[in-house]
Formats: structure tokens, sequence, C-alpha cells
């Protein structure tokens, strides 16, 4: 897949995305759903979808220090909670993405969102899908991030690529997706929104 069919499948994505103003209680909602009457009140948070078109098409992804109180050791997609003062959810995504990778705001051409997704853990994520023309130079947050990799686009934006399974959790079953990846196994809330964006890239 080379930069020019990339570009012209990311295009073609973007008319599968929310508008990047899009009021975010107005994104459908995915993911976990609590029990009964149990008390669900989830952080609000975003994350960007980072996708490199050159030297090869890429989607960058991190795996989290083994020190953080949340997810420690897991792939995740660059983001977190929103701050006061973020325009949220593209200005979170944004710098969280930055402190996290070192990847610079200003290089992102922002192109939509995703639906938003509840994780087991309390968060409610709207994540944000961006490209950059070439792979930054990326700086791992030690505090935060172990370790900073990329997928081959192809395969991210690839259905097969992805599993459904299901989990118990508190005498409850929940269905969870996988992506295949050389190294660092993905899962969880950040294999669901590749996932949907796999459909979205092949509507």
């Amino acid at each position: 897949m080379g930069t020019e069919p990339s570009r012209t499948r990311v295009t073609r994505l973007s008319r599968s995305l929310f508008p990047a103003d899009t009021p975010p209680d107005q994104l459908p909602l995915d993911g976990f759903r609590p029990h009964g009457n149990q008390a669900w009140r989830p952080r609000p948070s975003s994350v960007l979808v980072p996708i490199i078109l050159a030297p090869e098409p890429a989607l960058i992804l991190t795996v989290r220090s083994g020190s953080m109180s949340s997810h420690p050791g897991q792939v995740a997609l660059p983001g977190g909670g929103v701050d006061a003062g973020d325009a949220f959810p593209v200005g979170t995504a944004l710098r969280e993405a930055s402190e996290e990778t070192g990847i610079d705001a200003d290089a992102v051409e922002v192109l939509g969102l995703m639906r938003r997704f509840d994780t087991i853990t309390g968060y409610r994520i709207v994540p944000v899908v961006g490209v950059l023309p070439v792979l930054p130079t990326l700086e791992a947050c030690p505090r935060e991030v172990l370790s900073i990799f990329s997928v081959p686009l192809e395969r991210a934006l690839n259905p097969a690529s992805y599993r459904r399974h299901q989990i118990r959790h508190k005498q409850r079953v929940y269905p969870v997706w996988s992506m295949q990846s050389e190294r660092w196994p993905i899962w969880g809330a950040t294999a669901a929104i590749l996932a949907h964006l796999a459909e979205l890239a092949a509507e």
C-alpha cells in the first residue's frame, strides 16, 4: 500500500467519520454497559488515532508504563482524561498525544470523530482520527509510556485482522476484541476502536 493509495483510502475513511466539531454527547455510544441500577459516571477522555502516510503507511500505538494506575503495560492509543481548559475532545487528544509521544499537534490533520466507547474501568473515550504526512520524531514520556510502535495501515484497516472473544468479569460475560501484533498484544478498548475503524474504512 503506497502513499497515494493510502491518501485516497484515508480520504474515503474521513467521509464515514463524524465532523470534528460534533458535540460529544451527540455521538453514538458503544462499549461497557453497567448492570441493573449500578451507578455509572465514566470520566470523559479522548484518544488520538494517528495515521502516518509516509515513509510507510502505519498507525501509531503506545505501550503504557507498568507504573500507571490504570491499564499498566497494555497497548493503547495516545490519549487520556480531559483537563480544565481543553477543547474537548480534539484538544484533549492532541495535547495527550503530544505529551505521551512528542507528536506535534500542529502537524496533525484532524479527519473527524468516531463513536464514543465506555471502558469497564470507567472512562468514556472519544476517538479522534488524525493524519500526519510523514512519521515524526517520537519521544516516549517515561512516566506514562514504556514503548511506541506502529502497525501497518493495511493491517489496521483490514476487518479480518480482528477477533472477537468473551471474558468474565464480576460474574458477567463481556465481549472483547483483539488484534494480532508481532510483539505486543492488542485487545480491549484499543482493539475495539481499531476494529470499528476498519469497519468504517471498508464501507
